[in-house]
């Protein structure tokens, strides 16, 4: 009788993936450096867990479903048997190296299990997965898929024989170790034999204090096998390991045309502070892992820390051997375009094979990002570009909080697979204030377990450093920080308390009664409905400006309209999330441009300007918000010290909703105790300098730490490895799983895609005919080529409007129709979504 081929996908040899997936994870981790743990035995480990992940795979059962002879069933399913031939594996290797006296070590066998389990989902609950009740239903199939193996007993021990010798590791009997599993086990009883060395390491782990190490490990080794599991399986290129020059920054600071297009007033001030944290970051013991630059709005942080971690790259390259992954994260989708392309001017204009080989250089990951990989003069094909993107394999990741967080502290697949590639690395943690304070300590705590364990070094940049790290945790770069804050040069604006409440057309009369004397204005508004409201108001009269005209029409483009105040004409502006990104960044890119060139200018937004956005104006008008909201929005006004003898102006209003009440826009928005928080701290103030913002910001977290809820049930999750749990299953007041870690509180909305013009009208023609794809596979790929220019013209809205939207259950998307729009239905081209008066959008497929 013939040997039976055993394959683990349509085309791919069994034997030949485990040694691929097994090797790769190997290699992850063996390059890494790490403390408190044996770098040797955990990448020994690490591949035992690859060669293990498809043992279940050895099955005819498996073997007829590939080959489409059989549906899929119990007996095709290979994550259970897998997972306990992986603990019996790892079990058997602690024990010959006598490792099991040590806490971290007899441990791993349990993870071992854990993370080959779950290696096709999402990690789940570590307990759950030991119950005998819970597992009875998969346990059923165990002994019937042994009793077929035993059918090619000596062809599969054969391929663990060159499996473990081609690692120079011992062989012994394999089905010694699972033959225990050949048990009567359709009996509770049954059942809890075979489990029972299992749990008994389980016992060990939950007798313990609770230790974030066991998190970390988690998720490394989870990380390392699913990551090389998909990329084998796919067939993904490896990238190789780019050299980015130290100095770059230095070059690019220098050049002509960087110093014509930087000459603010300020300049010197940002150049101090350049110098001051690259001298620094050349003495700094390599040991210490948190940092901070701290400094104010626009004195130059991006630049910085981009030059401060390529230095600091290079000095561990130099001690350790190896190179770092620089990932900068910031809280927003809106700002990563313009954070992005610094980086990429900065490295395009200083590195030879730049242009060729751009994607292995730098990427850019967030959920609207184009999924383009460029590497050795190619673009790669598009499952393969998302596979190297999502994984991170770049010299640095421009990407946001969700994307970093939830990869940190998480639970799903897809994002997990990138966190091996943060092990060593420099995260840059731009505007890190933007986290909420009930998770400062939880955050707090892994950062400094990454640093500690697995060496990661983390920068915190900001102008209101918020308190997630202790004092003596975090080396400042900026010497004497609080001089740049407190000294008169930089004293550009001063915030006017206005403690009255007012209405939104209170407010706007008051205004419009007064004089207009300054050149560009800003109004910061904390819900769309009462910034759309406004721009009504005060846009009553506006006319089509003939830049406008020539720059496309308001109707789409720029959204520009032309009010004339006391004489004085000025191009209005509106910017919220009702209108679709493609036009918000339209108009940001028009806002900065006009401004440069001294136009008059009056911007109505919301918070979404806070951080990150260049742009330049005299006055501010911001309604009453979280101290480090205010101080952010401030750093917008005389951001480059323009106006030379008096400080721009930031109006702080109190507005209140005369439709609810009077009750503060504020509150739909803020929680009380940060509201409360800076009412305390303005209580007996009028006007404040910027030299006054550092102490203020001081005082404010200390009072907003002390009197804020802090989440500590995630953590007791982290400890007790407990990832998941359906939401209607969770009691709150017991416990709750890593999975209820949410950065942003998630709101009933729903996506609608707006068909504004011409290129979004083929955009939804091309989503139509995707959609009628039956294959779920092609389906998936094609959209991700469309996916970018698709979500430029998506917005969320509340659910209430579902049903004015065209709302379709089946893709959960809703379409406002260009005729609608053109009609004067649904979306306005200048405010946005019409809330109310939404179209009908009806859905073809």
């Amino acid at each position: 009788m013939p040997m039976m081929e055993f394959y683990s996908h349509p085309d791919i040899k069994l034997e030949d993936h485990l040694r691929e997936v097994g090797e790769s994870a190997r290699e992850t981790i063996a390059s890494k450096v790490l403390n408190e743990i044996d770098v040797g035995i955990l990448s020994d480990i690490a591949y035992l867990v690859g060669i293990s992940h498809d043992f279940g795979k050895f099955t005819t059962y498996f073997q007829d479903y590939l080959q489409g002879r059989r549906g899929e069933d119990g007996l095709t399913h290979h994550g259970l048997i897998s997972a306990l031939f992986a603990f019996e594996m790892v079990s058997r290797y602690i024990k010959n190296k006598d490792l099991g006296s040590h806490n971290i070590y007899r441990i791993l066998p349990l993870i071992s299990y854990f993370v080959v389990k779950h290696h096709h989902g999402g990690l789940d609950d570590i307990e759950k997965d030991l119950n005998a009740k819970s597992l009875m239903d998969e346990f059923l199939n165990i002994k019937e898929q042994l009793v077929d193996m035993r059918g090619n007993e000596s062809h599969i021990e054969d391929i663990y024989t060159r499996l473990f010798k081609n690692q120079k590791m011992d062989s012994f009997d394999f089905f010694a170790c699972v033959s225990k599993y050949g048990l009567e086990i359709e009996s509770p009883d049954g059942l809890k034999k075979v489990i029972k060395p299992i749990r008994k390491v389980l016992y060990e782990f939950k007798k313990g204090d609770g230790e974030v190490i066991y998190f970390l490990l988690t998720q490394l080794l989870f990380s390392t096998l699913i990551d090389a599991d998909k990329k084998h399986a796919g067939k993904v290129e490896h990238i190789q390991r780019r050299a980015v020059p130290k100095d770059i920054v230095d070059e690019y600071k220098n050049r002509d045309e960087f110093k014509q297009k930087n000459i603010s007033r300020i300049n010197r001030i940002r150049d101090e502070i350049y110098e001051a944290v690259i001298k620094k970051i050349d003495q700094i013991d390599l040991n210490q892992g948190i940092f901070s630059i701290t400094a104010p709005t626009g004195t130059g942080k991006t630049l910085t820390s981009l030059s401060a971690a390529l230095k600091l790259r290079r000095r561990i390259e130099e001690s350790f051997g190896y190179k770092p992954r620089i990932i900068y994260s910031l809280p927003f989708t809106s700002i990563i375009d313009q954070n992005f392309e610094v980086f990429d001017d900065v490295l395009k204009s200083t590195i030879s094979d730049f242009e060729e080989n751009e994607s292995s250089y730098i990427i850019k990951h967030h959920y609207q990002a184009d999924i383009k990989y460029r590497v050795k003069g190619k673009e790669k094909p598009i499952e393969e570009s998302l596979a190297l993107i999502e994984t991170w394999d770049s010299e640095i990741v421009v990407t946001t909080f969700i994307q970093l967080f939830y990869s940190i502290i998480g639970y799903k697949n897809r994002l997990l697979k990138k966190f091996h590639n943060m092990v060593n690395s420099i995260i840059i943690l731009d505007e890190v204030q933007n986290i909420p304070v009930k998770y400062w300590d939880l955050v707090g705590s892994i950062l400094s377990a990454m640093a500690k364990y697995f060496r990661c070094r983390i920068i915190l940049l900001t102008a209101t450093k918020p308190l997630i790290f202790e004092k003596n945790e975090c080396t400042e770069l900026v010497k004497n920080h609080e001089w740049y804050f407190k000294q008169g040069e930089l004293n550009r604006v001063c915030l006017s308390i206005k403690k009255e409440d007012k209405t939104l057309v209170d407010f706007f009369h008051q205004l419009d009664g007064s004089e207009w004397a300054k050149d560009s204005y800003m109004f910061v508004f904390n819900t769309i409905r009462s910034s759309s409201k406004f721009y009504n108001l005060i846009g009553e009269n506006k006319t089509v400006s003939e830049e406008s005209i020539a720059l496309g029409g308001s109707d789409i483009k720029t959204g520009m309209s032309q009010i004339t105040k006391n004489g004085r004409d000025y191009e209005l502006y509106y910017l919220s999330a009702d209108v679709v990104p493609k036009t918000r960044r339209e108009r940001i890119g028009i806002i900065k441009k006009r401004l440069d060139e001294g136009e008059r200018m009056i911007i109505i937004t919301t918070q979404l300007i806070e951080a990150g956005v260049d742009i330049d104006v005299d006055v501010v008008y911001r309604d009453f918000a979280p101290l480090d909201s205010i101080i952010q929005v401030a750093g917008r006004c005389n951001r480059n010290k323009r106006l030379e003898m008096d400080p721009g102006e930031v109006h702080i209003i109190n507005l209140v909703d005369e439709n609810n009440k009077n009750k503060p826009f504020a509150e739909y928005i803020y929680g009380p105790v940060l509201l409360s928080t800076v009412n305390e701290l303005f209580k007996n103030r009028q006007d404040i300098n910027e030299s006054d913002f550092l102490e203020l910001i001081n005082s404010y977290f200390e009072k907003t730490k002390d009197n804020s809820h802090k989440d500590t049930k995630i953590m007791k999750a982290i400890y007790e490895l407990y990832y998941y749990e359906k939401s209607d299953k969770i009691d709150t007041d017991k416990k709750i799983p890593i999975s209820a870690f949410k950065l942003i509180e998630e709101q009933p909305d729903v996506d609608v895609f707006i068909e504004l013009d011409d290129d979004a009208k083929r955009i939804w023609q091309e989503y139509k005919k995707i959609r009628e794809e039956k294959d779920p596979f092609k389906r998936k790929k094609e959209f991700l080529k469309i996916k970018k220019d698709f979500y430029d013209y998506v917005i969320s809205v509340p659910e209430k409007f579902k049903n004015q939207v065209g709302f379709d259950e089946k893709t959960g998307i809703g379409r406002i129709t260009k005729k609608e729009i053109d009609q004067g239905i649904g979306y306005d081209p200048e405010t946005g979504f019409k809330r109310g008066t939404a179209g009908s959008g009806t859905l073809i497929f």
